[in-house]
């Protein structure tokens, strides 16, 4: 009777039971962790993509080739960042304009086999950055 006691307060592999217990929260975490980051990632190329379409536009004042350079700068990134045109545009007020560039970011965390049940605007989360400059005569 008293060995079936001392095997009941045996306290032996314990500790690697519950770290086994807590692994799929660390991985949660990291994973929101990563996102995060991703996502800051996203605003720092979309910020610069609209710097370098305002420095483009400014000098040229041609509008293809300041989107080009702005969707050259995302496509760049890589990483589930991508540029989006519907939400990338410069409006020429004059001497002054203000470019906006658009990127999208991929949810990357979320199954594939769940994301094919998802509407597309829910796959990604759109953001964009603007510049107001004025043009060089």
């Amino acid at each position: 009777m008293g060995e079936s006691v001392h095997c009941l307060n045996n306290e032996k592999g314990s500790a690697t039971v519950e770290f086994i217990g807590i692994l799929p929260f660390v991985f949660l975490i990291l994973l929101i962790l990563w996102q995060f980051l991703t996502g800051v990632y996203a605003v720092i190329i979309a910020q610069s993509a609209a710097n370098e379409a305002a420095k483009v536009y400014a000098v040229t004042r041609n509008l293809d080739e300041a989107m080009n350079a702005a969707q050259h700068i995302v496509s760049s990134a890589g990483g589930g960042i991508s540029y989006d045109s519907g939400d990338s545009y410069i409006s020429d007020e004059g001497s002054y304009f203000t470019a906006r560039i658009g990127v999208d970011l991929d949810l990357f965390f979320i199954p594939d086999i769940i994301k094919q049940n998802m509407a597309e605007e829910d796959k990604v989360i759109s953001l964009g950055r603007e510049v107001r400059g004025r043009v060089v005569h």
